[in-house]
């Protein structure tokens, strides 16, 4: 039996998580407000309460003007958008599919492919990309953006996701659909998609944050600026001499906000997916 917190535990466990969220907050307060200083400023606040306190000169977003007009940012920023939302949608089918049929299809070696699933997971991404850009490269898919969609299609993490939660659906719902004459599609498409929003959203929010924070990777691949992602664009900031740091935490912050509207719109979808993941056999 699960004992009920008192009103006192309660307060302090929220006290607990506030002071621990605002921790984690400072960096990203510090870059919001670093964004509205110049150089002088930024690092003449940095030992002092003052650098998580944003100095509002005569032109307060001087640095965004600057950084917009230095690199083709926001072109960037909507190619990435684009090219990730694709790969997204992809990705969810084959991976949801995928583990759709670990979880509910008898076949095989089925336990067998699972052990390979999750033994890939442990092998370092950075050790797999040269034979990868091998293969994209002899598909001829270098410098285009179906080079970076490609490799993105399938992940053995997003697998393992979709499996755990659809072991978590009754099977009493499975078979009355069948029993009603559905096949496998439809019920995977009808039955199985919608209650599982959650860990779509899940999958969603980590490819997102995962394919707009790749740098090595589009580096690799694109080659022509006009097809460079947001930050390949970004980087060019340290190739202007000298660097200015004010327009550097403009341009992060720009590029934070899509990342921060995304989880803000699923965070509940994210919070359900994530506990919904536990140990399942």
């Amino acid at each position: 039996m699960v004992k009920k917190q008192t009103k006192g535990q309660k307060i302090r466990a929220y006290l607990i998580l506030t002071v621990v969220a605002l921790l984690f907050m400072f960096p990203l307060v510090w870059m919001i407000a670093s964004s509205f200083k110049n150089d002088a400023q930024i690092f003449g606040d940095i030992s002092s309460i003052r650098a998580f306190w944003p100095t509002f000169n005569k032109e307060p977003f001087f640095n965004y003007k600057s950084v917009v007009a230095k690199l083709p940012l926001l072109s960037s920023m909507l190619h990435s958008i684009l090219y990730i939302f694709v790969t997204i949608t992809l990705s969810l089918i084959i991976n949801s599919m995928a583990g759709y049929a670990l979880a509910r299809i008898r076949f095989p070696k089925k336990k067998l492919i699972m052990t390979a699933i999750l033994a890939v997971m442990i092998i370092p991404t950075q050790t797999v990309m040269l034979p990868q850009f091998s293969i994209i490269y002899k598909l001829h898919c270098t410098n285009s953006y179906l080079g970076l969609i490609l490799p993105a299609l399938a992940n053995p993490m997003y697998i393992y996701l979709f499996r755990q939660q659809f072991l978590g659906i009754p099977e009493s719902i499975e078979e009355a659909a069948k029993l009603d004459g559905a096949g496998q599609l439809r019920i995977f498409f009808q039955l199985f998609v919608p209650l599982a929003k959650p860990i779509y959203a899940t999958v969603t929010i980590l490819q997102f944050v995962l394919m707009w924070n790749d740098f090595v990777w589009p580096v690799m691949v694109i080659s022509d600026t006009k097809k460079q992602t947001v930050q390949m664009a970004l980087s060019s900031l340290f190739n202007i001499k000298p660097v200015n740091y004010g327009d550097v935490m403009a341009g992060l912050t720009i590029v934070t906000i899509p990342v921060l509207v995304l989880f803000l719109t699923l965070q509940k979808y994210y919070v359900a997916g994530i506990a919904s993941t536990g140990a399942k056999d």
